[in-house]
């Protein structure tokens, strides 16, 4: 694959501070704050953790999270100013996952189905499970939950991604080491993992039997996810090269196992015999077969944060722009809106970590300066950007602040 150089045209902007924002996010509260007042076995988005959140067709926000080994759903309809009652998705406790890159997962389909992914742990080993749930009653009751990988083996299965195409394809996409246990019990080498996923035509009531996406993927990183067409959908994960190199790797999928344009997206040469925990950003661009991307990398080539297109029509070709090479700085993600495209990651100047805000209103071809939106010393969750009709919204918490959903679309600047 070439990397062409990128140009890096800063657009003017009046910067604002993370003082003002946080003047604009009162709805925020710490966990321990909240707990005072209301009792230390409160359950709320303020104290769960690994926080997702997406909107319905009416423009409610749904967040899913995690607290006492039960996946959670609220929801808020004045954009994060308040939230509903959580309700307990899973009735029986399970060792869920909650961390930056292993998270619940949460999507609301057309006629209204609240479709929940998320993986629990089976033991200390990095073995696990792809769970999932769904309510059709608006969220008053979940289905009991079900294991979608179908091998049956005590072995890895996490790192799960939920994507709902135009069509109505539910695809379910997750990092799977039945391969490994294969290869190990003929005494073959097999290194990492393998990308498997598996489809749903009728929003979550039936999946389809699990599909072999790649060989040899990384053990750790989320799967990042985009339309393709109406029915299919494009994967970027962290694939490994030569047995040693972390990079990234670029598929279509499709819902009757269909696996498409496996190539290399990113040529960093990041040799690294362990788990990077550094999932990438996927976004579709201005036509169908070009893509936003953005990704972290400790690489002989790269270093930092990078932000790249890619053209799946033409395969080997991207252009690659440094966003931030500091000690620190990683988890970007990546949304558009009307013109706009935003990025966002976790940066940090020696003390605390900073929240920052890049904008493009070329699609992609130049970015204004980088913006800091938060800051803060204690332990924050990576950001999330979400969008939907009316413009695009930060996913955020932590330790600090509790959980914080805010507006950058239309934020006074």
């Amino acid at each position: 694959m070439r990397i062409f150089p990128m140009t890096f045209k800063a657009i003017p902007l009046l910067l604002t501070l993370a003082g003002s924002l946080l003047a604009h996010t009162s709805h925020a509260q710490s966990c321990a704050s909240l707990r005072e007042t209301q009792g230390e076995d409160l359950v709320s988005v303020h104290c769960g953790s690994a926080p997702s959140a997406t909107f319905d067709a009416t423009g409610r926000l749904w967040v899913a999270f995690v607290q006492n080994k039960h996946v959670y759903v609220s929801f808020s309809d004045d954009k994060g100013g308040s939230y509903s009652t959580p309700v307990m998705v899973n009735k029986e406790a399970e060792d869920t996952e909650y961390n930056g890159e292993n998270r619940p997962k949460i999507i609301l389909a057309p006629q209204g189905e609240i479709l929940l992914s998320w993986t629990t742990k089976t033991s200390s080993n990095f073995t696990g499970l792809i769970r999932f749930a769904r309510s059709t009653d608006g969220g008053r009751t979940f289905s009991t939950p079900r294991t979608i990988n179908d091998d049956g083996l005590n072995t890895g299965h996490r790192f799960d991604s939920l994507y709902l195409t135009e069509s109505g394809n539910l695809y379910l996409t997750w990092i799977d080491k039945r391969d490994m246990e294969k290869s190990l019990a003929q005494e073959e080498e097999y290194p990492g993992a393998a990308i498997y996923y598996a489809v749903s035509k009728d929003f979550g009531e039936t999946f389809s039997p699990n599909y072999r996406v790649s060989h040899n993927s990384c053990e750790c990183c989320r799967i990042a996810m985009a339309p393709q067409g109406k029915d299919n959908v494009a994967i970027l994960w962290r694939q490994i090269y030569n047995s040693q190199i972390r990079d990234h790797a670029i598929a279509v999928l499709g819902p009757d196992g269909q696996v498409s344009g496996v190539e290399r997206a990113t040529v960093d040469d990041w040799y690294i015999d362990a788990c990077p925990h550094h999932g990438p950003s996927l976004v579709q661009a201005d036509s169908a077969d070009n893509y936003h991307m953005a990704w972290f990398s400790a690489g002989d080539l790269h270093k930092g944060i990078y932000y790249a297109r890619y053209d799946l029509a033409q395969a080997d070709s991207a252009q690659l722009l440094e966003i931030d090479a500091t000690p620190g700085a990683g988890h970007p993600s990546l949304a558009q809106h009307d013109g706009e495209l935003l990025l966002v990651w976790k940066g940090f100047n020696g003390l605390a970590t900073q929240l920052q805000l890049m904008r493009s209103n070329d699609d992609g071809k130049s970015w204004s300066a980088a913006q800091t939106l938060f800051s803060t010393e204690q332990a924050s969750d990576h950001p999330l950007l979400i969008s939907n009709e009316s413009g695009i919204y930060l996913s955020w918490a932590s330790n600090e602040l509790g959980y914080v959903f805010k507006e950058l679309t239309h934020d006074p600047q």
